[in-house]
């Protein structure tokens, strides 16, 4: 059986090398916040925010490193739209893998609790 996490990297890694992967670098550095609402990347004084993606379109979240050897930690988000008729996978680089791994463990417990909740 083929595996989503394996599949996500597999497609992000081919659209990168493939330049297909839209990209735009920023100048400055971004806050990417999770809450029991979703995620958020916003400016470092989260006075601008960029984009939204709220908990309940959000399929799948993993952190992974890129495999060309630079050493970028990146997260892999893969949401859906309302409808769940399509798919987008966001791709973001963090600063270190402890970081990616901590804002994914951050979203599963964000998931946890809006679960328990809905069964209270």
């Amino acid at each position: 059986q083929f595996c989503l996490k394996t599949f996500i990297i597999f497609h992000v890694f081919n659209l990168k090398q493939d330049g297909k992967l839209p990209f735009v670098p920023g100048n400055e550095e971004m806050i990417l916040g999770v809450s029991k609402y979703g995620v958020k990347v916003a400016s470092l004084d989260q006075c601008d925010v960029f984009q939204r993606h709220p908990l309940y379109l959000i399929v799948r979240m993993l952190c992974y490193d890129d495999g060309l050897g630079a050493g970028k930690n990146l997260l892999a988000l893969k949401t859906t739209d309302a409808e769940q008729q399509e798919c987008s996978i966001w791709v973001y680089q963090c600063s270190s893998a402890e970081q990616a791994q901590a804002i994914c463990k951050v979203l599963s417990t964000s998931f946890n609790c809006a679960l328990a909740s809905e069964k209270s």
